[in-house]
């Protein structure tokens, strides 16, 4: 027994002997022939091989590693190490386990990039199933640098990787360009030991700007690789939500600058943005967003809320603002913006939105309250169940619109009902203490254009509006017609209430042009009737306002009104022909026989009452309001 005991141990110590003395570097060539069979990638050791057996974690090391790059790569190679060292769990290996207690990298630089056809030099796959069993009970990187160069994505820069000894956590820092725009990226996260724990949420935190965005998040995320089954809260603020069109695929309107906070989940192709909370320009936003993008075309599925919605926020839906989320004024002397709708990102997307406004605000329009619902199917907009508050009533109805022709086709079917006159006027104006009644209305419009101002140049259908009823100014009234005696008592007696019979528009648009075929308001004392034009092509006015008094008046100056000029400039005076040769006639007779200089501007009056009852329902057939 004791001779038996002695061979053993004499044995062990041979062996001891023969690893202490073995030259480690004769199995280079062998062992790079073994790991790039499993690697599918040449590699080569161009240092020495170290080896530290007397351990129950033997420990291989390696020096000067490289891992070939594809053919025809910009790089030498895929890989340079400047060392590696692997600790190896006997017990485990003895038990067919891969088990690896530590893994240590040394002045690492990685070359990532793509040839010509945007093929890329990453392992495309994995490397199998062994290689994706490793587990690492401790990493270290120590000096990490990967080198970016993605044509395909406008992107380049440089990833700089570090590991704390303490922790065992990543920090990382990135510099560079994606999609063409500046990037600058800071964070840490799990150790690299979490990242191969399968199922395991790993943790990470990074803040950074992509461009003019600026983000931070934190959070957890499983699938590190793939950003899959993620659960982080993000911080997101910049110049135009369009400027993360071309980031993230997701086709936002241009903005004013905006800051959004969300919890953001994600599982396989579905992406989750709940408790939305957030500011774009003046106005607030809530609510939630989902992606589902695991068909052909992304789907886009919203609920937002808005406490206070600034009206200028909307330019971005109909082209008054660039992507940058800069105001795009139209042309000198225009009003109409001109700027294409924006038909890329309609296709980019289907839509369903859901939307509730508590209160518009940033416009001399009393808008109130909003909601409808947005959908995009196949490029075909629709918004339907749209209501909106009005001067204490309300504007409801839809808009379509098919980006599937060229040029778009429209239609615009607004309904008003109960809008209160007062509520329109100027806050400031005299008249409005004198003003009652409320409006019916319809806007029904068939066009076809790629920005607003080709839509409406090219705008078919009908306009009507209805009264029945009301009160306005008695001086409003008396100046309409230049009505100078009746119009200076109706001022010496501090103002007067006109009683309002009916006011009844029926006007008819084609080729962007509108003309009222009917167009009248009619008062106890006046009845004013409206002609001539709108013309939307090159948004100028003309309209012709004609007083006929159904009293007299000692001096009436009796217009007509012209309405002219442009939508950016317009114009209100006397037509200048008749009131220049009444006011002539009055001074020739001055001339003559001062006593009748006064006949010219005598009103005689004499004016009917208007068929307001047969107007008013024949226009609200049109209307579709009830009598």
């Amino acid at each position: 027994m004791p001779r038996r005991l002695a061979w053993i141990l004499l044995a062990c110590a041979a062996v001891g002997l023969g690893a202490a003395l073995f030259d480690w570097n004769w199995l280079r060539r062998p062992l790079e022939h073994i790991v790039s069979n499993r690697l599918h990638r040449e590699i080569r050791f161009d240092g020495p091989l170290e080896v530290h057996p007397w351990s129950a974690w033997p420990t291989f090391s390696a020096e000067r590693v490289r891992i070939a790059n594809f053919p025809g790569g910009r790089a030498e190679s895929f890989a340079d190490i400047g060392r590696v060292s692997i600790a190896l769990d006997v017990a485990a290996a003895l038990r067919g386990e891969w088990g690896l207690p530590s893994l240590q990298v040394e002045d690492a630089r990685i070359h990532i990039e793509e040839d010509a056809a945007g093929q890329g030099n990453w392992p495309q796959g994995g490397y199998g199933s062994e290689a994706a069993s490793l587990r690492f009970e401790s990493v270290r990187i120590h000096n990490g640098r990967v080198q970016v160069d993605l044509p395909s994505r406008r992107s380049e820069g440089i990833l700089v990787i570090d590991t704390e000894d303490a922790t065992g956590r990543l920090h990382w820092q990135a510099s560079g360009r994606w999609q063409d725009q500046r990037l600058e990226v800071s964070g840490e996260s799990g150790s690299v030991r979490d990242v191969t724990a399968a199922g395991s949420p790993y943790p990470i935190a990074m803040q950074g700007r992509i461009g003019e965005t600026r983000f931070a998040i934190e959070g957890k995320v499983t699938d590190l690789v793939r950003l899959e089954d993620m659960n982080v809260r993000f911080d997101l603020r910049g110049r135009s939500l369009a400027e993360l069109y071309p980031l993230t695929g997701v086709p936002f309107p241009p903005t004013s600058a905006y800051r959004l906070q969300a919890q953001l989940s994600r599982r396989g192709g579905l992406w989750r943005f709940d408790h939305i909370d957030g500011v774009l320009g003046k106005s607030d936003v809530a609510g939630e967003l989902a992606i589902d993008r695991t068909g052909e075309k992304q789907q886009l599925r919203a609920d937002l809320r808005s406490r206070r919605l600034d009206l200028a926020e909307l330019s971005g839906f109909i082209g008054g603002r660039a992507e940058s989320g800069r105001a795009v004024p139209p042309p000198p002397g225009r009003v109409l913006p001109v700027l294409s709708l924006g038909f890329e990102k309609i296709a980019a997307a289907d839509v369903d939105l859901n939307f509730a406004v508590g209160t518009i605000r940033g416009s001399r329009v009393p808008f109130e309250a909003a909601s409808g619902r947005l959908r995009i199917d196949d490029r075909r907009v629709s918004l339907d169940g749209l209501k909106v508050g009005l001067a204490k009533g309300e504007i409801a109805g839809s808009l379509q619109l098919d980006a599937r022709r060229q040029p778009a086709e429209a239609l615009v079917d607004l309904q008003a009902s109960r809008l209160h006159l007062r509520e329109l006027m100027p806050p400031q104006a005299e008249s409005q203490n004198f003003t009652s009644g409320s409006l019916d209305g319809r806007i029904r419009l068939v066009m076809a254009g790629n920005s607003v101002a080709q839509l409406l140049a090219s705008a078919e259908g009908e306009v009507a509006v209805a009264m029945d009823g009301g009160s306005t100014s008695r001086l409003l009234m008396r100046l309409a017609n230049l009505d100078i005696a009746n119009g200076l008592i109706a001022w010496l007696a501090g103002g007067q209430k006109e009683q309002i019979r009916c006011l009844v528009g029926d006007l008819d648009a084609r080729r962007g042009v509108l003309r009222p075929r009917t167009l009248f308001l009619d008062t106890e004392h006046m009845v004013v009737r409206a002609e001539g034009q709108v013309d939307f092509r090159d948004e100028t006015l003309d309209l012709h306002l004609r007083s006929s008094p159904k009293d007299g008046s000692l001096v009436a100056l009796r217009g007509p009104i012209l309405i002219s000029g442009t939508f950016a400039r317009p114009s209100l005076a006397p037509e200048p022909l008749p009131l220049t040769a009444r006011v002539a006639g009055s001074v020739v007779l001055g001339l003559v026989a001062p006593p009748l200089a006064l006949l010219p501007l005598i009103e005689t009056g004499g004016a009917k009452d208007s068929p307001c009852g047969k107007a008013l329902r024949q226009t609200r057939k049109v209307i579709g309001a009830s009598g």
